[in-house]
């Protein structure tokens, strides 16, 4: 399932910019998560979620800087993306 997650949100994870709040990026974002509970569903494991994310995130280092840092903005988009499986399994 990851390595399929990683590929949905290729087209926001992959870009650059994909955790800045530039309304690209979040519509990015709100793209790749409706893609993600189309094909996948809503039970999506968030474990295999954030792991995708942040193999985008360490393969684009120089945007994020030290790997603390990725852990905080990791952390933000897997709540949010929880957030919406949660909101999309109640549905």
């Amino acid at each position: 399932m990851e390595d399929r997650i990683y590929e949905l949100i290729k087209g926001w994870a992959g870009i650059p910019t994909w955790h800045t709040t530039h309304p690209m990026d979040q519509e990015r974002f709100s793209v790749a998560m409706h893609n993600i509970v189309a094909e996948l569903g809503a039970s999506v494991d968030i474990d295999s979620f954030e792991n995708a994310l942040r193999r985008h995130a360490e393969s684009n280092p120089a945007i994020l800087g030290a790997p603390e840092h990725w852990d905080n903005i990791i952390t933000k988009f897997v709540i949010k993306a929880e957030t919406i499986f949660t909101y999309e399994q109640a549905r």
